[in-house]
């Protein structure tokens, strides 16, 4: 007599393990980062984004939460001034056509950074120039401000100005 290969028992098992499978894949879901669970600053770079008329710096966020989390991997930054108005809007740097833009994975107390390139000296006719003293970084379950460092930001007559802003990488130690 030929038994059938599968029983009503090892069905009930491999629904289990399958059941089993998919409760674990969940359980390992990347939560997006809370806001208190970021810290931001910024680093000059050494004068690596200092020129003729153009400056920038590093972005640098670290995950000081215990456990792993999700952030974009080109968060939206804005600069401010001391009442709250938007001074400059980052845009996002030309991408090369293999990255994405997607998510970074930060585990705790890993350092990320993102670049900021800005024109710096007044080369417009007619240009304005700004100095904000607050930044804004925009996630998906709330914002961050930070203090900005003493920069100025130049740019064409219009409000706000713009300035590149490149995707998160993680930083060398």
């Amino acid at each position: 007599m030929i038994k059938p290969a599968c029983t009503p028992t090892s069905l009930l098992i491999m629904c289990l393990l399958v059941g089993g499978v998919h409760a674990a894949q969940a359980h390992r879901v990347i939560k997006s980062c809370k806001p208190a669970d970021l810290s931001v600053h910024f680093e000059s770079g050494q004068g690596a984004f200092d020129g003729m008329s153009h400056s920038g710096a590093w972005v640098v966020l670290s995950n000081r939460s215990a456990t792993r989390c999700a952030v974009p991997a080109l968060p939206v930054v804005q600069l401010e001034d001391a009442q709250d108005h938007v001074l400059a809007i980052g845009k996002p740097a030309p991408l090369s056509s293999n990255q994405q833009p997607g998510q970074k994975i930060l585990k705790p107390h890993a350092l990320w950074r993102a670049s900021m390139y800005w024109v710096s000296g007044n080369v417009y006719d007619g240009g304005q120039c700004v100095s904000p003293n607050r930044a804004v970084l925009t996630f998906p379950l709330g914002d961050v401000g930070v203090n900005f460092p003493a920069r100025t930001l130049c740019g064409p007559a219009q409000t706000p100005l713009t300035f590149e802003q490149g995707p998160l990488q993680l930083a060398p130690r």
